[in-house]
């Protein structure tokens, strides 16, 4: 690798349907929310600097009456933060997610490295490193 990784996209299914964890949408992208979270405290306990964008539902908590956020404002916000990442992590289920799939897309595009586990960006990272001395 050329550029020592820092900043690290966290991607993977927040949309997981009904049935995936409860009968209850609501639950099931609460439930995916936690488990993307999951992946981006390991990721900063690893030494990295995270983007979740299951971390955007912040965002409805602030709102004023009268406001709004638009998914394509939450898109463009995420896809942002994608583009000044040194690598993407993907979590487990990712396969399922249409979005995901636009981010990997997106990622080698652009050249971004796409690591299919936490592990294997550590792997990599540090035979990097080792690679430098």
């Amino acid at each position: 690798m050329e550029k020592k990784i820092k900043r690290v996209y966290i991607a993977g299914i927040l949309s997981r349907g009904h049935g995936y964890y409860s009968k209850n949408t609501a639950i099931n992208y609460i439930i995916a929310q936690r488990e993307l979270t999951k992946w981006g405290l390991k990721a900063l306990q690893a030494g990295f600097i995270p983007f979740v964008p299951a971390w955007d539902y912040h965002l409805w908590w602030v709102l004023e009456e009268g406001e709004y956020i638009t998914e394509a404002m939450i898109k463009r916000y995420s896809k942002s933060w994608l583009e000044v990442c040194d690598a993407v992590v993907l979590t487990p289920g990712w396969q399922k997610s249409k979005g995901t799939l636009a981010e990997i897309k997106r990622a080698e595009e652009l050249g971004i490295p796409v690591f299919e586990s936490l592990d294997e960006l550590i792997k990599a990272t540090k035979e990097d490193n080792e690679n430098r001395t």
